[in-house]
């Protein structure tokens, strides 16, 4: 269970990464190059959707591993459950 906290939390390391890392990239790009305001917009606006499909990209992948482990989990689990009861049920003759 513990590797499940630790996945997590990489997840979430990478997350804040990825958005640290535009948003510093975002006010360097804006402080070297400076442009017009509505280039500067447009710049910022593409940047923000950017940020955003990588967030949504992420979701979805941490989405798909929480249910790849909960169906790991729950099929564990009904094994394990079957053992103990053919283990009972062979005690009780």
């Amino acid at each position: 269970m513990a590797n499940g906290s630790d996945d997590r939390n990489v997840l979430v390391s990478v997350l804040a990464g990825i958005g640290v890392g535009v948003l510093v990239g975002a006010a360097v790009g804006l402080l070297l190059a400076p442009k017009s305001g509505e280039e500067t917009r447009d710049d910022l606006s593409r940047a923000v959707k950017d940020l955003n499909d990588k967030i949504t990209d992420l979701g979805r992948t941490l989405s798909q591993k929480v249910a790849a482990a909960s169906d790991k989990l729950r099929s564990q689990m009904a094994q394990k459950i079957d053992e103990v009861v053919k283990e009972e049920e062979e005690a009780a003759g």
